[in-house]
């Protein structure tokens, strides 16, 4: 009987510690299965099965996945680019740091730096790396590629419009980036540790996740490299890509602290880092990307009528972006939708402002104006774009019908004044003239 027991009780326990295991394998599998899917579905019935073996993991899987769903929209930026750019021909490891632990990524930073001596760090997407090899790098060919119609084109549809924007990718090289990675650091290596020029440290655990940390890869003393050598380009452009560089590396840093606040839940304070960044460097690839994610959240929070939801976005996205046309049209959209048309006008009017060739800004506050009891904003709106279209029937109807409507409005209120005799209507509450 005692035996039985025992092998109950040792069954029971190693059920558990398998649960145990199993748990952070799920979660991570979620993940991944978000990625892969339909070419993975094997996969995906093994994790069902293990799932069913150890119900306590189903929560951690659930929540997991509708993380991976809410991590926003995947980088424009090809890394073959930085290949094309530095001169390193194929010699780029991309690292996909949405479904990695940072043990893994340490180990992918480790491989690389074995087959290669060293590597150069960068990151070009809010969970997306590459590795690089330590070359030395000629500005005066990176410029050349730049100024090349065919290859600015890939650089443009990847918002690296200016060698600048494509170097505020750089995080650091091992030297600068391995002392991240210490939990404790050895004494030997305490100098290192606290004297590093580009990481600030923080512990994570090695059984997280790798997103981009502002506190891990995040360059608080900014310093121009000394591998970028000038090469054919001119001395006073290579001067003004000194400028540059580092303004895009500290725009990168305040928005990698934004992401930094907005993991821990404070928006307002990654908004305040994200509106400094965007201040500094409006095209920064990573702020587009941001950008983007909040158009995707907004319109997600539309198909299922939360208007109030799409409202916060394109609000944190305007003020990020304060003359981001787009974002303020949508917003004015939003606005209209939730019944408020003559905060609309005022967004709308705000629009026409920064596009005033964009006919859409001026229809819309037409309608805006109209229905939030404006109707002589909407006639002079009307008579802008019938300068522009003087043959469009619908505008010359629009036209008439507002003006019809006024014209019966005012002659509706002389009437009312004339059949008031109330003895308040006599008494003025504003007398004219001094009082003797």
């Amino acid at each position: 009987m005692r035996k039985r027991q025992l092998a109950i009780l040792i069954a029971v326990i190693a059920y558990a510690i398998a649960g145990v295991i199993a748990t952070p394998k799920i979660r991570h599998g979620w993940w991944y299965l978000q990625e892969n899917v339909n070419r993975r579905f094997s996969t995906f019935c093994g994790l069902s099965a293990v799932s069913c073996l150890f119900p306590w993991c189903i929560p951690a899987g659930v929540t997991a996945y509708r993380n991976m769903c809410d991590r926003g929209v995947p980088s424009h930026v090809d890394p073959s680019l930085f290949a094309l750019a530095l001169g390193i021909e194929n010699e780029v490891m991309v690292i996909d740091a949405r479904v990695m632990t940072v043990a893994r990524f340490k180990a992918h930073l480790e491989a690389f730096k074995r087959r290669q001596g060293s590597y150069r760090l960068w990151c070009f997407g809010r969970f997306d790396y590459c590795l690089t090899p330590s070359v030395k790098v000629d500005f005066g060919n990176v410029l050349a590629r730049f100024a090349d119609e065919k290859l600015f084109e890939r650089f443009a549809a990847a918002r690296l419009y200016s060698p600048a924007a494509l170097f505020a990718c750089y995080m650091g090289d091992a030297a600068e980036i391995d002392p991240a990675f210490a939990e404790v650091p050895a004494y030997g290596r305490l100098r290192d540790f606290f004297t590093s020029p580009r990481v600030l440290f923080r512990p994570i655990l090695d059984g997280a996740l790798a997103p981009v940390d502002a506190a891990r890869f995040t360059p608080f003393d900014v310093r121009f490299p000394d591998w970028i050598e000038r090469g054919s380009a001119d001395a006073a452009m290579f001067l003004d890509f000194e400028d540059r560089y580092e303004t895009a590396q500290e725009a990168r840093r305040e928005a990698l602290i934004g992401f930094g606040y907005a993991e821990k839940g404070m928006p307002t304070n990654a908004i305040a880092c994200w509106a400094k960044a965007a201040k500094a460097s409006p095209r920064d690839p990573l702020l587009m990307e941001l950008a983007d994610a909040l158009d995707k959240e907004a319109r997600s929070h539309l198909a299922i009528g939360n208007v109030n939801g799409a409202l916060r976005c394109y609000e944190h996205r305007i003020e990020v972006f304060p003359t981001d046309v787009a974002a303020i049209h949508n917003f004015g959209v939003c606005l209209k939708k939730a019944g408020h048309p003559e905060m609309a006008a005022r967004v709308f009017a705000r629009a026409v402002e920064l596009d005033p060739l964009q006919d859409a800004h001026r229809l819309e506050l037409i309608d805006s104006a109209d229905v939030g009891g404006h109707p002589e904003i909407a006639v002079r709106q009307i008579d802008v774009l019938l300068k522009r279209r003087p043959d469009d029937l619908e505008l010359k109807k629009r036209r008439a019908r507002i003006l019809v409507q006024m014209h019966l409005d005012e002659q509706r209120k002389k009437q009312t004044d004339q059949s008031d005799h109330s003895p308040s209507r006599y008494l003025d509450p504003k007398p004219k003239g001094k009082p003797k």
